[in-house]
């Protein structure tokens, strides 16, 4: 009963009000479209048939606003308390409308990240990674770093120290038909390939690792080996541990004990 009694110019304020808001949300599609880019099914929308719908409510309009008596911007016969009332609601529905919008628009959305995963586990660098990482930098065993760093500390720690002695870090290593055996440790296991020396060859610098570092793992936390003294056995076999050393058995312990000491006070 309420709208009835406000007549045509209610209608024509109506169809006005409607024509500013969609003239509104055309204008603010163009600036949201300019600032981001990500588009809004709801703005895309409006902005395809923004044209044909203004020019219809326009249309409308002027039409009704011949017919009113008292001009666009009046409410007709509707008390004034109530028009009050009424533009109140309206202006909260326009509020309430345009922060919907603009929420739509500038939406964030979330941003992919791309999250590169090796087959060893993730760890955040130590104090003792990045000593290594330094240590090898330039030589050809620092491609084996992620590897022999996701061994135990202990463990990696000999396997650097060691392969300073024996190879230099890869500077000196046995070969297979002209190819990298990648074994810096002068480890011997007898297998189907053998490289120069006498040496296991390996096929990738990552099965280097893991058998090698198996070896040691097994000297240091079954064994109870925790010294390069200890470790001799590497060199000369069991025989040799407790026996009187040669000269070149006491440089091997020198050498090894002076990489394994700079790791040490990082395990």
């Amino acid at each position: 009963m309420f709208l009835k009694r406000a007549g045509y110019d209610f209608k024509v304020f109506l169809f006005a009000a409607i024509d500013f808001f969609l003239f509104w949300v055309y204008n603010a599609n163009i600036e949201i479209e300019k600032a981001k880019t990500g588009e809004s099914p709801f703005l895309l929308f409006f902005e395809k048939n923004m044209k044909k719908i203004i020019q219809k409510t326009t249309k409308k309009a002027q039409q009704l606003s011949k017919k009113a008596k008292n001009g666009i911007f009046t409410l007709g016969n509707v008390d004034p308390s109530k028009g009050r009332i009424l533009l109140l609601i309206v202006a909260i529905i326009f509020a309430t409308t345009g922060a919907i919008v603009s929420n739509l628009a500038y939406k964030e959305e979330p941003i992919p990240v791309r999250v590169q995963i090796n087959s060893h586990i993730a760890k955040i660098e130590s104090p003792f990674d990045r000593k290594v990482t330094q240590l090898v930098e330039g030589y050809p065993i620092a491609e084996m770093t992620p590897y022999i760093l996701s061994k135990d500390p202990r463990v990696a720690a000999f396997m650097i120290a060691i392969a300073k002695k024996e190879s230099a870090w890869g500077k000196r290593h046995p070969v297979l038909d002209g190819r990298n055996c990648y074994n810096y440790w002068g480890f011997r296991l007898k297998t189907s390939s053998m490289g120069s020396g006498g040496h296991t060859c390996f096929d990738t610098p990552e099965q280097a690792v893991d058998m090698v570092a198996s070896r040691i793992d097994e000297m240091v936390n079954e064994e109870n080996m925790n010294s390069p003294t200890d470790m001799i056995i590497w060199k000369c076999g069991y025989g040799c541990q407790d026996s009187i050393k040669t000269v070149s058995e006491k440089k091997w312990i020198s050498d090894v004990d002076m990489y394994y000491s700079k790791l040490k006070d990082y395990l």
